[in-house]
């Protein structure tokens, strides 16, 4: 479930009972001094030493796991994951502070998932961008939604050991929460395996990527009526360009108000819900897509939604077996 993670920790959260310069920087590699600060790593997580603030960033599923594309995580792992990841520092990363969080799953795919990205058009109030074709971002100040080809990351960084997944397409879905105070209030480390919390990440995950206007399949057009022949021909539109991203474009250029814009975006959604409902004798992309989203939301809720007293009973186990 997650991976990239930043956690802050200052030494007066601690009691001052430790430095981190003098007693963290000495187990770390690549050090590299500064006037009043250090750098270096610890596996694959960054540590940055600002006088008595301690930063730690990297992936935690690669810090437990030593990758990020197996599998996801479990609760009692996130939790034996954040108390290795602080065993190995020498402080408490259950107390630090998050300030980022991201998740993210992978879902194994029928074609090349750029194929995928081209369907996923407007999420209102986020910014839409691609990096070359791979990678699809919609951002915005306070999170952001990327999906891109993780088979062709790994590749690029120069990852051997995919004979296993060689012959799949990979497609990620990755939620980054870049303003987690804002969003949850404050977030400490001991959270991030708290079944509620979890829970909490996991429904925006899903909901977000649900609320994401997608793109219409290729529509026959209808004569059975004028309403009907008029949608159909909207609805073929919808199926050749990005009319979302049409209506945004003439409402910045003040071609539109907010009002017309607000109802031109309903019009487009209650067509696209119309013909997205057609029967097609074999399911589209974004039809693939959503219904392993779905499966996957299905499955992960069931996954993380342990009770207090089963999770301190798998908690016991789990150090008792490691």
């Amino acid at each position: 479930m997650y991976d990239t993670l930043r956690f802050i920790l200052k030494e007066e959260e601690l009691n001052n009972e430790i430095s981190f310069i003098e007693e963290v920087s000495c187990r770390l590699t690549d050090v590299k001094y500064y006037n009043n600060r250090v750098v270096g790593r610890i596996k694959n997580m960054l540590v940055d030493i600002r006088g008595t603030t301690l930063i730690v960033e990297g992936s935690l599923t690669k810090w437990f796991l030593g990758n990020n594309y197996e599998r996801f995580l479990l609760l009692w792992e996130i939790r034996s994951a954040i108390r290795s990841l602080g065993s190995a520092l020498g402080v408490s990363i259950e107390k630090a502070k998050v300030s980022r969080i991201d998740i993210a799953f992978n879902f194994s795919v029928s074609y090349v998932p750029w194929l995928y990205l081209t369907k996923l058009l407007y999420f209102d109030s986020y910014h839409r961008s691609n990096i070359e074709k791979e990678t699809l971002y919609f951002d915005r100040y306070d999170c952001q939604l990327v999906f891109y080809d993780k088979m062709s990351e790994l590749k690029s960084c120069g990852v051997e050991e995919l004979e296993d997944l060689k012959d799949l397409n990979l497609l990620r879905y990755e939620f980054r929460f870049k303003k987690v105070t804002k969003l949850f209030g404050e977030v400490r480390g001991s959270c991030l395996y708290d079944s509620d919390f979890c829970l909490s990440l996991l429904e925006k995950w899903y909901r977000c990527y649900m609320d994401i206007d997608k793109q219409v399949e290729e529509v026959g057009l209808k004569f059975t009526g004028v309403k009907g022949m008029k949608e159909s021909c909207v609805a073929l539109c919808m199926s050749e360009i990005n009319m979302f991203e049409a209506v945004e474009e003439a409402f910045v250029k003040k071609e539109i108000n907010s009002a017309v814009k607000f109802a031109v975006l309903q019009e487009l959604r209650r067509i696209g819900s119309i013909y997205c409902d057609c029967d097609n004798e074999k399911a589209s992309l974004i039809d693939e897509l959503t219904k392993k989203i779905d499966n996957a939301y299905v499955m992960l809720k069931r996954r993380y939604n342990v009770s207090p007293a089963r999770l301190e009973l798998l908690n016991r186990s789990y150090d008792n077996v490691s």
